[in-house]
């Protein structure tokens, strides 16, 4: 499903295949795999995302006084809105995608890095918000 990493040699739509199985992990109930596959951040000063951090930044979401549940990207109500960009300097991309939850599309945007550290490729979950 999901490769324990991936190359320096990886599309744009490899980057993109990666986190939509990082997601159908995390539905699938192996989020604690899913983030064993993700890298800590090189600055020091950045948030190491965890899944209690999903869960907490999730609760409520739809008004209901509940915990969200990450739904399987293949089976959500909706378009899923990836996106990707390539660092200026050449040094990684960043893909977001809209976190599905509770069978729908959220408005949740997970923000991947993809980063070139030392010849290899650093995957870092940098952020999740509401756009």
């Amino acid at each position: 499903m999901v490769s324990d990493k991936i190359s320096l040699l990886t599309t744009d739509n490899d980057f993109i295949e990666f986190v939509h199985n990082w997601v159908k992990l995390c539905a699938a109930g192996e989020i604690n795999h899913a983030f064993s596959l993700l890298d800590e951040p090189l600055d020091k000063s950045r948030h190491t995302w965890t899944p209690d951090d999903i869960n907490e930044i999730t609760y409520d979401h739809f008004g209901d006084k509940k915990y969200s549940v990450i739904t399987n990207p293949d089976t959500v109500e909706g378009n899923i809105r990836t996106d990707i960009y390539k660092y200026n300097d050449g040094s990684g991309w960043v893909v977001e995608y809209d976190l599905p939850l509770n069978g729908v599309v959220s408005d949740f945007t997970l923000i991947f890095e993809f980063i070139e550290h030392n010849g290899k490729l650093r995957v870092v979950l940098d952020d999740c918000h509401v756009m």
